[in-house]
């Protein structure tokens, strides 16, 4: 029996997302933990579904039954056109929109869909790197696939070097006495490699290396950032990007982690307010950024808490790191030591 509606097809993945095997798609990809409809796109109307999994892939997904005229070429159009509006958006574009869809930022509404514990940061910069790239998993959802509509995908897939992929899933129901069966089948998986490398944990030899390369008149100023963190943090993390490898320190509250600022081997110091400013009082908040603008190379960064502000490295003179590690130090004090 096939399924009576495509906003069927919309209510089942948007609660259960997982249905979907990505890691069919992309080897050794975590599975999809949350996904929405009616996400707007500036001139392209409205997707169906956009999903994430916990590393920063993004699924747009079109919903059609067999029975609709346009599970055709014209559906083919209507992702495509979806996607491109998608790519270049900036991670908090994507999240305001998700905030005024749902009320909530999108890190939020994945942290409630997890159970246990969750890299919030490799999940942001694996969705910007997607943004950037287009390096999205695109999928039709169909009740019943038709040959055209096969070969078409199958084509995309094997002759293009597309940064994104399209996909076909065939989700059937069938009755076996009184139980219903869900069966969903994909269709559109290549024999070439994933367009995008599996992201791998950074070293700090990694790291040291391309920072020296890129960006060798920093170098000695982020050593003594780091070698600071490492005394005065609970943990530093080297990131998983694909090309700009990072740092973060991190202190635990309560088995919480507080993620205060990053660093980047592109030369990039950024605040990590938009992760912050849910957790912390907004009082707190305000002193923070009040003290960090005392530093003349922080002087000009927002005083929007939902962005993450970034500077030069190369800007912060030997008097701005000290006092930029006397900030941390008050802040350290008012939410990790109180």
């Amino acid at each position: 029996m096939n399924v009576k509606a495509e906003s069927e097809l919309q209510k089942l993945l948007i609660e259960s997302p997982s249905l979907i095997n990505i890691g069919e798609i992309r080897e050794g990809t975590s599975p999809l933990v949350f996904a929405l409809s009616e996400f707007g796109l500036p001139r392209s109307g409205y997707s169906d579904v956009i999903a994430f999994s916990l590393d920063g892939d993004i699924v747009v997904i079109e919903c059609k039954l067999a029975t609709n005229p346009e599970i055709k070429r014209k559906v083919i159009g209507q992702i495509l056109e979806y996607a491109a509006y998608l790519w270049k958006m900036s991670y908090e574009e994507v999240d305001n929109r998700v905030k005024n869809l749902k009320g909530q930022s999108l890190a939020e509404l994945v942290n409630g869909s997890v159970a246990g514990e969750w890299d919030e940061e490799n999940f942001r910069n694996g969705i910007i790197q997607s943004l950037e790239s287009g390096s999205f998993i695109l999928i039709i959802v169909v009740d019943e696939i038709c040959e055209e509509l096969r070969r078409i995908i199958r084509y995309i897939n094997e002759c293009s070097e597309s940064a994104f992929s399209l996909h076909a899933l065939e989700m059937s129901r069938f009755h076996a006495g009184k139980t219903e069966v869900l069966v969903p089948h994909l269709y559109g998986i290549s024999t070439k490699p994933p367009p995008r490398e599996q992201r791998r944990q950074w070293t700090e030899k990694e790291f040291f290396s391309v920072l020296e390369r890129n960006e060798p008149d920093i170098l000695d100023v982020v050593k003594d950032i780091y070698d600071w963190s490492k005394g005065e943090a609970d943990r530093v993390w080297f990131g998983t990007g694909k090309e700009t490898g990072s740092i973060t320190s991190h202190y635990l509250r309560d088995g919480e982690t507080i993620s205060i600022f990053s660093i980047y081997t592109n030369g990039r110091f950024t605040l990590n307010y938009g992760w912050l400013s849910p957790r912390i009082s907004q009082q707190t908040m305000e002193e923070f950024h009040r003290r960090l603008h005392e530093i003349p190379a922080f002087s000009g960064i927002t005083d929007d808490f939902s962005k993450w502000p970034s500077v030069r490295i190369d800007t912060i003179k030997k008097e701005g790191v000290e006092k930029l590690k006397q900030t941390i130090l008050w802040f350290k004090g008012q939410v990790i030591l109180n």
